[in-house]
Formats: C-alpha cells, sequence, structure tokens
C-alpha cells in the first residue's frame, strides 16, 4: 500500500459526489515542568528524583490513525460485486473519495462512529479506481492514503430488456418479460434481483423458459387499474460463467380495463367481455381440420392494420390448391406461428357454422374493425375445442401453465411452496389456478420499454435496443399460419388466412 503525506480538505464523500465530513480536530496540551494547578495561583513543586535533580512531568502523544482499503492497493480483477471499505484505527475518518479513471465518483457512506466508510452500488467492469483517504488522530494529527485498483473485465455483459413498454396500457394477462443480453447461469443470483412494486398488490412469481427468459405473472390476472414497477438491478450482480452485470434498469406500466374474449370452434362464436360484462358476440370461422386454430389462453401479442399474408413463407407454396397471399385488414396477433383475428369477408357466409381458414380466427370487417379498436397487448383470448392445443412458447403462454407449475419454474421456490401449492389445487378439484376466460376477473398487465409501440406495430415483441425486450423465441412455423411479410422478424410464422 502506498502512503503519501499531503495536507487534508475537510471533504467528505455524499452520494455520488464528496461532501464534507466536520471533524473537529482536538490539541492537546502538554505542560513542561510542572502541571497547572487550583489553589490560590501557586504552582506545585517539581519532583526531585533520587539523585536528587528534578524530573518534569510528561505525557506521550498519541498514535497516529491507521488507515486501511479494500481492496487492497494494486488490486486486479477485482469483482463488480466487491463494496469499497476504508477504516480508521485509532482515529476519524475526514475525507473519502473514489473516483473511477474517467472522472466519477463512487457514492458511499460514513459509519455513525467516524471510522469506516463503504460504497454504495456496483462497480464498473474493466475500469480502474483511485482512493484517496484522510484521517486525524484524537490530538488532531491527520493521515492520508491514496490506493488504487482495477476491475475484472466480463466474458459477456449482462443486459436487461423488458416487456411490456415503460408507460404502456396493457391487458390484465400481460405478463412482465425479461429478456438477458446474455445467458444466464446462476438464475437465483440474477432472480433475487428482480422485484415488482404494484399499487394493488398481488402475489406472483418469476417462471424461468430459458436461461435468456424470464417471465413474471400474478397468480390471478392483474388487478384493472393497478399501475406496476419491474426492477431488473443486475449492477454488479455475477451471473456465472464470466457474466455480469453492469446497469440497472426499472420500468413502469398500468393496467386498462379487463378485455377477455373467449373463441369457440364448435359454436363457431366469438363472445367478448369487458370488465366482466359481455359486450360483444359475433360468428366467425376458425381453422379448417388441415389447419386447426391452437387451443388454450392467448395473449395478445400486437396489433396492425394491415399484413400481406404470404402462405409461401409456411411452407405452402404458388400452385397449391391452398395457397394464398392476400392484404388482410384489423389484424390482432395472438401467436408467434402467425396466427391473428382478423378481417375475413372472403369466409362472411360460413362463419357461425363452419371452420375455414388455415388458422386464425376470420370475423367480418366490422367485427374485425371494432376488436382491433378495443385490443390491446396483454388482452386474453381463449380458444376452445380444437384438436391442437397451443404451444408453450407460442406466444406469450403463461396463464396455460397451473401455478404450481408456474412456482416450479423459479430458481428461488422452494419444494415446500411448490407442494403447497400442489395441495391447495388438489384441494379445489383442479390443477390449474388459471380463472377461465368467461369468469376471469378484470386484470390488465405491465410495461416496459420496446422501440415501437405495440399497439401499432406488427412486431409488438421487438423492443428498442436499450430498453425493450427483444423478439422472443418463437415457435415453430406450422402450415396453420403463413407467414405475414410484416410479421416480426424473429418470430417465425405468420397471419393464417
Amino acid at each position: 500500500m502506498r502512503d503519501r503525506s499531503r495536507s487534508t480538505a475537510s471533504v467528505a464523500v455524499a452520494r455520488r459526489r464528496p461532501a464534507t465530513l466536520a471533524v473537529a480536530a482536538l490539541a492537546s496540551l502538554v505542560v513542561v515542568g510542572g502541571v497547572a494547578g487550583c489553589q490560590s495561583g501557586e504552582t506545585a513543586a517539581p519532583r526531585p528524583s533520587s539523585s536528587g535533580s528534578v524530573v518534569p512531568s510528561s505525557v506521550a502523544p498519541p498514535p497516529a490513525a491507521m488507515l486501511a482499503v479494500t481492496p487492497a492497493d494494486n488490486s486486479a480483477a477485482v469483482g463488480l460485486d466487491q463494496p469499497v471499505t476504508v477504516t480508521a484505527e485509532g482515529g476519524t475518518l475526514t475525507t473519502v473519495t473514489v473516483t473511477e479513471a474517467g472522472g466519477g465518483t463512487l457514492a458511499g457512506s460514513l459509519a455513525a462512529s467516524g471510522d469506516s466508510w463503504t460504497s454504495a452500488g456496483a462497480l464498473k467492469a474493466a475500469t480502474t479506481y483511485e482512493v484517496s483517504a484522510a484521517a486525524v488522530n484524537s490530538d488532531g494529527v491527520p493521515t492520508t492514503l491514496t490506493s488504487t485498483f482495477t476491475t475484472l473485465t466480463p466474458t459477456k455483459v449482462l443486459g436487461t430488456k423488458i416487456a411490456p413498454l415503460e408507460d404502456e396500457t396493457v391487458g390484465v394477462g400481460m405478463p412482465i418479460v425479461i429478456y438477458f443480453t446474455a445467458p444466464v447461469a446462476d438464475r437465483a443470483a440474477v432472480e433475487r434481483r428482480l422485484s415488482v412494486e404494484a399499487s394493488i398488490p398481488v402475489e406472483g412469481a418469476w417462471h424461468w423458459y430459458s436461461d435468456t427468459e424470464v417471465h413474471y405473472r400474478p397468480k390471478q390476472y392483474w388487478p384493472v387499474g393497478d399501475n406496476v414497477t419491474v426492477n431488473a438491478d443486475v449492477a454488479g450482480v455475477d451471473a456465472g460463467k464470466g457474466v455480469w452485470g453492469e446497469s440497472d434498469h426499472t420500468a413502469h406500466f398500468h393496467v386498462g380495463d379487463s378485455h377477455v374474449t373467449s373463441v369457440d370452434a364448435k359454436t363457431d362464436v366469438m363472445t367478448v367481455r369487458v370488465n366482466g360484462k359481455v359486450v360483444k358476440t359475433a360468428p366467425v370461422s376458425l381453422g379448417r381440420d388441415k389447419y386447426p386454430t391452437t387451443s388454450g389462453i392467448h395473449v395478445v401479442l400486437a396489433k396492425t392494420p394491415s399484413v400481406v399474408m404470404d402462405s409461401a413463407t409456411v411452407g405452402i407454396p404458388k400452385g397449391d390448391p391452398d395457397y394464398y397471399y392476400e392484404t388482410v385488414l384489423w389484424d390482432v396477433r395472438i401467436s408467434w406461428s402467425g396466427e391473428f383475428v382478423h378481417s375475413a369477408p372472403w369466409s362472411v357466409g360460413d362463419q357461425g357454422h363452419d371452420n375455414v381458414s388455415h388458422g386464425c380466427v376470420n370475423a367480418a370487417p366490422a367485427v374485425a374493425e371494432w376488436f382491433y379498436n378495443l385490443s390491446q397487448r396483454g388482452d386474453i383470448v381463449q380458444i376452445e375445442n380444437t384438436p391442437r392445443p397451443l404451444e408453450s412458447g407460442n406466444g406469450w403462454t403463461d396463464w396455460n401453465m397451473s401455478w404450481s407449475d408456474w412456482l416450479a419454474g423459479s430458481a428461488l421456490a422452494t419444494g415446500a411452496d411448490i407442494d403447497h401449492a400442489r395441495q391447495a389445487e388438489a384441494a379445489q378439484g383442479a390443477a390449474p389456478t388459471t380463472p377461465s376466460a368467461a369468469s376471469a376477473p378484470v386484470t390488465p398487465l405491465v410495461s416496459s420499454t420496446p422501440t415501437s409501440q405495440a399497439s401499432t406495430s406488427a412486431s409488438p415483441a421487438s423492443p428498442s435496443a436499450t430498453s425493450s425486450p427483444a423478439s422472443p423465441s418463437p415457435a415453430s412455423p406450422s402450415p396453420t399460419s403463413p407467414r405475414s411479410s410484416s410479421a416480426p422478424a424473429t418470430p417465425t410464422g405468420s397471419p393464417s388466412g
């Protein structure tokens, strides 16, 4: 450790900038040849030595304060979660400043005793820091110390992208989705840094779909009117295998009205409920036997006023009897593989009694336009009575899982938590705790920061490079939904006709 003597300014470190530590210097008076008395101004006589000579009384000065810094001077490859500490043994700190090579200052706080200081927040990667500290002993004698250390260079930096969009108003079924820019090996360490705050508290949990994607959903749909804050405080987290977080990310969203739609493939009727009340029923046509629509609880992913649907993109080429290339209006996307609720004037004669589409929900133009204008990202569309189930990951399929299975995907849920949930489900007589589309409570979604507003973009999952989620992993394309030329680049498959 390198000590460099210098005069000490009475300036302490405040959060993100130095602040003054008021330290009173105590002068110690040493009287040579006698001590002050209390009797009529007289002075006590010096004590003679055994040899007869006079020996004056004296008090040894206190030692200088000893300063110590962690990490030690010249340390290298320091972890980003390492706190910086400064201690003064036998004294009181007067100044502590931790500066980056680029000029920034690390915030920290002084202990009430005045003899120790600890940094707050994470360190930056591949950065050299200089620690300057000063202290005084009980006589006010100053001591100074300067040391340096350098942080490690991660193999990859862990960034986050969050859906929904910042300040977005979403439906009651919208999950919070966090996409990571690097693989997470230590899921528990990262999950501990994720939190959700809601103005109307909910019971919820995280569920890992992969080492780059984690979702949060409540046990039941979000309450209407909830205001939600998502915190991904990953700065300084060791995600494992050389991956470290370097910056935090916070997003806010609002839950709008509850829009829960049920679509029955047997009756070919679509029923729309707003805040629990039926506001519209309409005849529809779903996928034909060869291209069945998927059954399950779908979440609205995006809506686009016009989409070009080209069946050649999913293996139905020109010349095939089922080939089509159509500009389709009023498209509300409900799966990555290309299922939409959309306008289909060509099938109006079949709507209400025959299923003739390539997998989408066909509606009359006026109905489709009305539904488009109503829809918001995170709304629920539950499709029933088709032979093909909705595959996990083909959209935001979170609500097709029982609560106990959802908890099992958390890195922090205990076996007792999961067993308790399963026992509760067994007592209710059914495994899923998800409300049915018909009786679901009115609960909107969360928001985050994708580049374009989901309500006007064909690529709802595509977030901004800095704060929104990257396109999620799509389900494999299937003939049920030919690809749209305006569909998201990553999710494969596009609107079915």
